[in-house]
């Protein structure tokens, strides 16, 4: 488990005047981009309406590679990243010089807008879950107490709430994510997936969001955000086609 380690910024509070932050209102303009929507259909009387997303965070990846973080990560940009309350998107906004008349914030879902926190970065170590180092738990020639400190060495290192870039996900249904996201980017492609096991994947942890009281977030039953990306895609710079995982407990 140690040998496959992988280092992970985790995300906690500051008052220094960074750019990078969770909730409150982007720091952009509407020359950068229109206020994300999407399509949610309601069941009573049933009906398809579009709804605003809410703002989660932004990014400065100048401040991530300062920090240490990941090296397949531009070293220079802007993410902002919205969701819901039931799902997910991500945005990436082009760097522009100053800023002009603030983008208007629309009438957002219940549960937004966040409160504002700037984010400061330290590195730490992230550890696989077992679901990851092996396909059946029952390959594992371990008593019952040896299989539950394993289980619970990866989050034993971790902060409460834990927000994170890069790394291992914290996952809580089950470590499967990273096919997941293969598997749905691969329909939307019209292709078969390219992998058939996670750790085959190319799909990295953008940014991991969890359920925290301070910043009045609640995902489903205590559960958290994962945006994730293809390493190749983030290298090139390409951020069109990240995509996110919820769960919950």
């Amino acid at each position: 488990m140690k040998a496959l380690a992988r280092p992970t910024l985790l995300l906690l509070p500051t008052d220094r005047p960074v750019f990078s932050k969770f909730g409150g209102a982007p720091d952009l303009d509407d020359r950068h981009a229109n206020w994300p929507t999407s399509k949610v259909t309601r069941r009573f009387p049933k009906r398809e309406i579009t709804t605003s997303m809410g703002f989660i965070a932004q990014l400065d990846l100048s401040e991530v590679r300062a920090a240490g973080g990941p090296d397949w990560l531009p070293d220079q940009g802007r993410l902002y990243f919205f969701a819901e309350p039931w799902m997910g998107a991500a945005l990436h906004v082009a760097v522009l010089d100053g800023l002009k008349s603030p983008i208007a914030v629309p009438v957002l879902p219940k549960g937004f807008p966040l409160v504002e926190r700037r984010i400061a970065m330290t590195p730490a170590t992230s550890y696989p879950d077992l679901e990851w180092l092996v396909d059946d738990l029952s390959e594992l020639d371990i008593d019952s107490d040896a299989l539950d400190r394993l289980a619970d060495f990866p989050s034993a290192h971790m902060p409460t709430p834990e927000h994170r870039i890069g790394g291992h996900a914290s996952a809580i249904q089950g470590l499967n994510m990273e096919f997941e996201c293969e598997q749905m980017l691969a329909a939307l492609e019209g292709r078969e997936p390219k992998a058939t096991r996670l750790r085959d994947t190319d799909w990295r942890l953008l940014l991991q969001v969890d359920t925290d009281a301070d910043l009045k977030t609640k995902w489903g039953d205590g559960g958290r955000l994962y945006y994730w990306i293809r390493e190749a895609d983030a290298r090139a710079g390409d951020f069109s086609k990240i995509q996110m995982v919820g769960q919950s407990h």
